[in-house]
């Protein structure tokens, strides 16, 4: 269910339910957001955002930013969303070139008019979200803030407002049901999953791995040779009591070691080769299972290795597999369906576009992605293996159909 959810980009997932600021024309329906809005709650007030950059010109026109079935989708609406995200992109530091602002015009107007179709389709099909099943949701999902205090927090930086986020989370509900129902004709019948396994057998070899726990004596970013010296002196005093102790490894790791794994015995998970730095790797390699090395230096600091166990190179037999091909397979038939059906829905459906962005300014731009911004002063590159100054790397995803 998650991956609809993430279908239809979400930067605008809830623009379209916001029309009602823009009052109706006499010869044109309007989207009926009136109940939906008066269902959320009131807004939580928030500060307004301080940048540095003038905020981006929006459309000229006092207009609809398009229309669907006769149905407007408010202007109001877009120049929200549009300005939001301007925001965002200032209070990032990015470089926002004319460009992208015209790509911008072009991808909100684009959801917001998904969005429409969907609650259009939504009426066609009967789907409807009650109010108990909208709040008990909404009550499972606030949870996710935390305190009062954070979420106000958060509404600040976000530069939104509850009321926006009540309207959005309704529409993610809604567009949810929607295309649980277009796929839920889906199936995937064993044949279709064996073949996959057949035709890709390759993707479920795992290279022979390695289960290490280590104790790290860390290095500041540029040590001076008495530091050196200093550190490489304390981290014999550990290894002398790792050697002599009949405490387990984990315990001893949970009490000197100044890595972020320390909270979990100094467990690094499995890893194969090429996942940690060279001097590391070549240590855990040579240990036998149960066997602690000597001192490790890498440039994180000083390591301590106990080498916990070894599995060799395998393939993973079809039915270890098989549910996680199925699910793989039936999650990318409902995306081709819901995909299928929205073609379907904008083909047979009058659209009409009143915002639109620039093509000559989008064509004209042949300049790369702005760069992010970069590590802050003092900040320590990542080094293969061993992220953030000595945590153990990401553990290896599962393969999946994908």
């Amino acid at each position: 269910m998650r991956r609809l959810l993430l279908f239809i980009v979400p930067l605008a997932l809830g623009a379209l339910f916001g029309c009602q600021s823009e009052k109706p024309t006499k010869d044109k329906p309007t989207n009926v957001v009136a109940s939906v809005a008066s269902k959320a709650p009131a807004a939580v007030k928030t500060t307004e955002a301080k940048t540095t950059s003038a905020p981006a010109a929006l459309p000229s026109g006092t207009g609809p930013a398009a229309t669907v079935n006769g149905v407007t989708v408010s202007r109001d609406v877009f120049n929200r969303e549009f300005t939001q995200t301007m925001e965002r992109y200032q209070k990032a530091r990015h470089s926002v070139r004319p460009s992208l602002q015209e790509r911008l015009k072009d991808n909100i107007v684009r959801r917001l008019v998904d969005m429409e179709l969907i609650r259009q389709q939504a009426k066609k099909l009967a789907v409807e979200v009650g109010d108990k099943e909208r709040e008990e949701r909404w009550a499972q999902h606030r949870k996710r803030y935390g305190t009062d205090e954070a979420y106000k927090a958060f509404l600040e930086r976000a530069g939104t407002t509850e009321a926006d986020i009540r309207l959005k989370f309704d529409a993610n509900l809604l567009r949810e049901k929607v295309f649980s129902q277009v796929a839920s004709s889906v199936t995937t019948d064993d044949a279709d999953v064996r073949k996959f396994y057949d035709d890709n057998v390759k993707r479920y070899t795992e290279p022979e791995q390695v289960r290490a726990r280590h104790i790290l004596v860390r290095k500041p970013p540029k040590p001076t040779p008495p530091q050196l010296k200093k550190l490489q002196a304390k981290a014999k005093g550990i290894l002398k009591k790792v050697k002599s102790s009949k405490k387990p490894f984990k315990d001893l790791a949970a009490e000197y070691s100044e890595d972020v794994t320390k909270n979990r015995g100094g467990d690094l998970g499995w890893f194969a080769k090429g996942r940690m730095v060279r001097p590391f790797e070549e240590a855990a390699w040579k240990l036998k299972n149960g066997q602690v090395s000597g001192l490790v230096e890498t440039n994180y600091g000083f390591h301590i290795i106990k080498r916990e166990d070894f599995r060799p190179s395998r393939t993973k037999p079809f039915k270890e597999v098989e549910p996680l091909i199925r699910r793989s397979l039936a999650a990318r038939r409902r995306n081709q369906a819901i995909q299928t059906s929205m073609k379907e829905w904008r083909d047979e459906a009058n659209i009409e576009i009143f915002i639109k962005g620039d093509p000559a300014i989008i064509k004209a731009d042949i300049v790369g992605p702005a760069k992010r911004p970069g590590p802050g002063p003092g900040a320590r590159p990542a080094l293969k293996g061993l992220p953030n100054g000595g945590s153990p790397p990401p553990r290896p995803k599962p393969t999946t159909a994908d």
